[in-house]
């Protein structure tokens, strides 16, 4: 198992290849230090301390605690099958998904804030320690602009649509209703093209 300085330098490494282009000294200007400094981070010679790791979060604009999440575990677990036949399991599984995806609810206290539960209640949640409520997956899914039901579809199940939820709420009814139009127009082009 890696060590918690590993999968931040891991991590620090890989917020400079993919956000600042590969260019520690565009990570040391973020954050106003001294671009020895990323060096000494990227290959080990410094390790990457707690203050230290929420200024690189803060300068990559990632949520806090990012940098000490080994993310190729997060994409094996995605990747992975999840068991579907329990729900509690499954809404467990989405809420990490949905949390992760989330900048401003990807810690259980913010989430536990929005949406009017303790934190204790997110954590038991997340680790499937508990019987899940309707009033607390529409609560949770509230937070993030979304349905309660929505915690309780299988991840990458081929009958739901893939779009900004919360910017569809906000359309007006007319423009739903097109949206809408443009599905049933699809989906009878191809039920003409199986013909």
């Amino acid at each position: 198992m890696k060590s918690i300085h590993d999968v931040r330098r891991e991590n620090l490494i890989d917020v400079i290849e993919r956000d600042f282009n590969g260019t520690q000294s565009r990570l040391a200007e973020r954050m106003g230090t001294q671009p020895n400094l990323i060096n000494r981070w990227v290959n080990g010679k410094k390790i990457v301390g707690d203050q230290s790791a929420r200024k690189i979060e803060k300068a990559a604009n990632k949520p806090t605690n990012w940098l000490d999440i080994d993310h190729n575990l997060v994409i094996r677990e995605k990747e992975s099958d999840v068991d579907t036949s329990d729900a509690c399991m499954l809404a467990a599984h989405n809420l990490r998904a949905w949390m992760s995806d989330n900048r401003d609810l990807s810690s259980q206290k913010k989430l536990a804030d929005k949406a009017g539960l303790s934190q204790s209640s997110i954590n038991r949640m997340l680790r499937n320690e508990t019987t899940i409520t309707i009033a607390n997956l529409d609560a949770i899914a509230a937070a993030f602009g979304r349905r309660g039901y929505e915690l309780l579809i299988p991840p990458d199940d081929p009958s739901v649509i893939k779009y900004d939820r919360s910017r569809y709420a906000l359309l007006p009814k007319s423009e739903k209703e097109k949206v809408e139009s443009f599905i049933d127009f699809v989906m009878i082009q191809n039920a003409r093209n199986q013909e």
